[in-house]
């Protein structure tokens, strides 16, 4: 049976996620931490932590993906509306409005469905279930 300690020590780690809203990678590097400090002490305490590290690991690289992805058409754009001017063409930069437009949409998107994640994934380690967040790449098995 799942002791209140571990459920609040699996509680602290997926809350921990949030972290990186105040530092840039913390949180990776705060759950990390803390799984680190209690992974022997209790097998929900590693399976919790193990799940929130592969889930935000797996978000870093799905982000510097869709980051290469929206740069190569934010160049693109760019390169075009310069092409456009050099030829003496006036135009709106359509192209590039409507790559930030869907750039921003999709980070907010990406931002709320993550935190709603880890409340979900909070809400389950606090009733003593291990939360298998969907979408991520077991880097930790």
């Amino acid at each position: 049976m799942t002791t209140q300690n571990e459920k609040n020590t699996a509680v602290a780690i997926h809350l921990s996620s949030l972290a990186k809203y105040l530092i840039p990678f913390a949180g990776i590097i705060v759950p990390i931490i803390i799984w680190q400090s209690k992974k022997n002490e209790s097998q929900f305490v590693d399976e919790n932590g193990k799940s929130v590290i592969n889930f935000n690991l797996s978000l870093l690289v799905y982000s510097i993906i869709i980051a290469i992805i929206f740069g190569i058409f934010f160049i693109d754009s760019i390169v075009e509306l310069i092409h456009y001017e050099d030829q003496g063409i006036d135009v709106t930069p359509v192209k590039l409005i409507t790559v930030a437009i869907i750039t921003g949409l999709v980070l907010i998107v990406w931002s709320i469905t993550e935190f709603i994640l880890i409340l979900i994934g909070t809400i389950k380690a606090g009733n003593g279930e291990v939360y298998k967040y969907p979408i991520t790449i077991p880097f930790l098995k």
